[in-house]
């Protein structure tokens, strides 16, 4: 019989999720991944405080599932990126884990810090090959296989020709989190919207419109976030309009959130902060997206 291994939907899984999920079913694993977030979910985790809203939805997923799995995947990715840091409360996470439920299955948190070792990452896959009776080499080309047919957001937006462009700037485990974000990109479609995420720039254009900035941000989802939107805002065929969404408490964000604002407003685009927590009612949430966008439409037409 397979070893069950539960893989919580939240937080980096909307960036590596696929890659883990591959990896782990190479090794020879049952891999069990959550459902989507659901309400259930948030009242689960809203039993932690003095976290941020997408801690508290990876808590719950991993209360769901940590009674019907062997081993729990929640790798303490450290960094990256030569440089740059995962947010404190991600690298923390196993730790957050073992402290608050009782009775919690073997974690597999191998750690992963590229920041000054490029092989970290080499050594943590050999380390899960290890923990399911697999050899080093297997447990490498089982992480080829799983990295090069990872899922990939879309790169390009689809008959956008004459309606609004706007950018959608946040961290993945916020706006594809549906429970958590409203469903934000199909209620800006549903407005004839064409939505450009953080994840359809890429790592070099994201990067080479950063160091603009004249200080590196240590940060690696924020670093990718703050070139992501310049770079929309600076291409050839800029933006009409620019929305930040972050969870409430989340201090890089407030800092990368005052960067884009100001340079939006340098470059005289319309910019809106939406901000969300357990408590965000969508029915105001709505009002403000529409308000947005019809002010977009008003100021095309002038």
């Amino acid at each position: 019989m397979s070893v069950r291994i539960g893989l919580p939907q939240g937080l980096l899984y909307y960036q590596y999720g696929s890659a883990w999920e591959r990896f782990l079913h190479e090794l020879g694993a049952d891999v069990v991944v959550t459902a989507e977030t659901t309400k259930v979910t948030l009242d689960y985790g809203s039993a932690l405080d003095d976290v941020c809203l997408p801690v508290k939805v990876y808590f719950g997923h991993v209360y769901e599932i940590y009674k019907k799995v062997d081993f729990l995947f929640s790798p303490r990715v450290v960094s990256v990126a030569t440089r740059e840091y995962s947010c404190p409360k991600i690298i923390g996470m196993p730790d957050m884990l073992r402290s608050n439920i009782h009775n919690l299955p073997p974690v597999i948190d191998v750690s992963i810090n590229l920041r000054q070792n490029q092989r970290s990452l080499y050594q943590a896959i050999i380390n899960v090959g290890r923990i399911l009776g697999r050899g080093a080499l297997f447990s490498l080309y089982a992480w080829y296989h799983a990295w090069m047919y990872r899922q990939q957001p879309a790169c390009t937006v689809q008959g956008e020709i004459g309606r609004q462009r706007v950018g959608l700037i946040g961290h993945p485990y916020l706006i594809y989190d549906r429970q958590i974000s409203m469903n934000i990109v199909s209620k800006l479609q549903e407005l004839d919207i064409a939505v450009i995420t953080s994840e359809m720039v890429t790592n070099w254009q994201a990067a080479t419109a950063a160091k603009t900035l004249g200080k590196k941000i240590f940060w690696s989802n924020s670093q990718h976030m703050a070139g992501a939107a310049l770079a929309i805002m600076n291409s050839h065929q800029p933006v009409d309009g620019l929305i930040f969404m972050t969870s409430f408490s989340c201090g890089p964000d407030a800092l990368i959130g005052e960067l884009i604002r100001q340079r939006a407003q340098a470059l005289h685009i319309p910019f809106m902060l939406l901000t969300v927590d357990e408590h965000t009612s969508e029915a105001g949430f709505v009002t403000r997206l529409e308000a947005f966008t019809d002010m977009l439409s008003r100021r095309k037409k002038t």
